[in-house]
């Protein structure tokens, strides 16, 4: 019959039959008689149904080729158990997208700044860092601090690595206006003496949730609420300070448009 009147009875459209076809999924015998037009028989309707089937199910063409080609049918078993665990797997993460939507959908209609932060769990490597923590009076010492940090890495030639994972931890357990106690770190190479201010030592490896943002840190607020939301949909627990690390500060670029800040809640899962 003609590929028309084929299309017709195997409900697929003449362009999905000549891809299937093209792909190797179809033999379709053509006529040397009639310029090499494609003769389809009854007969391969039942293969088209069997395509549509595993293409309901979710197979790709590529797994429905290498499944038809199986005569055994225990053969089939390990298709049908990969597909279900894929399946399950997309369930869950249409599941934490229902929820997440569901979470901040209003926030972000009142306020789509909130797409400026995507927020990953990610793992900070194990790492050898020199480190000054200090109670300091206000957030405007920080500065300070930092200048006290890099003359203390001068007098012993500290090598930092490139990059160095420059960052500041929040050590308080609430929001502090004054007598913040802060630690800097930067990851090094090498071995070095401790001194009166500084330390060195080996930070373990750390789960946080993250993201980085462009700008200056009046967004801040906005950065910490994105987080909080997502470890609340995450169902995730904070367990640690808050961590701020500088892949482009002030100190490198004066515009505050090009700071580029990586912010992180240390997190474990509930």
């Amino acid at each position: 019959m003609k590929i028309s009147h084929f299309s017709k009875l195997a409900n697929t459209s003449v362009r999905m039959l000549r891809y299937y076809e093209q792909i190797g999924l179809l033999d379709v015998e053509r006529s040397s008689q009639n310029n090499n037009y494609r003769n389809y028989s009854a007969k391969e309707l039942k293969k088209v149904a069997q395509i549509r089937t595993l293409q309901e199910l979710g197979f790709s063409l590529s797994a429905i080729k290498d499944i038809l080609s199986k005569e055994n049918p225990k053969e089939l078993e390990c298709y049908f158990k990969l597909q279900k665990a894929t399946l399950e797997e997309q369930i869950k993460q249409l599941d934490y997208q229902y929820e997440l939507l569901t979470t901040v959908s209003d926030v972000f209609v009142e306020d789509n700044r909130f797409l400026n932060y995507h927020v990953v769990l990610k793992t900070l490597p194990k790492r050898h860092v020199m480190s000054l923590r200090r109670v300091i009076s206000d957030y405007q010492q920080e500065s300070l601090l930092w200048s006290d940090f890099y003359k203390e890495r001068s007098k012993q030639q500290v090598i930092l690595t490139s990059p160095p994972l420059k960052q500041v931890i929040y050590h308080d357990d609430a929001f502090k206006e004054q007598q913040i106690d802060i630690e800097l770190q930067c990851q090094v190479t090498g071995t070095y003496q401790d001194t009166d201010n500084i330390i060195f030592k080996t930070v373990p490896e750390t789960l946080v949730a993250s993201t980085t943002f462009q700008g200056d840190y009046e967004q801040m607020p906005l950065v910490l609420e994105a987080l909080g939301i997502w470890v609340e949909v995450n169902q995730l627990r904070m367990i640690g300070p808050m961590i701020n690390i500088y892949h482009l500060s002030k100190a490198q670029e004066p515009h505050p448009d090009n700071w580029i800040t990586e912010s992180c809640l240390v997190v474990a899962r509930k």
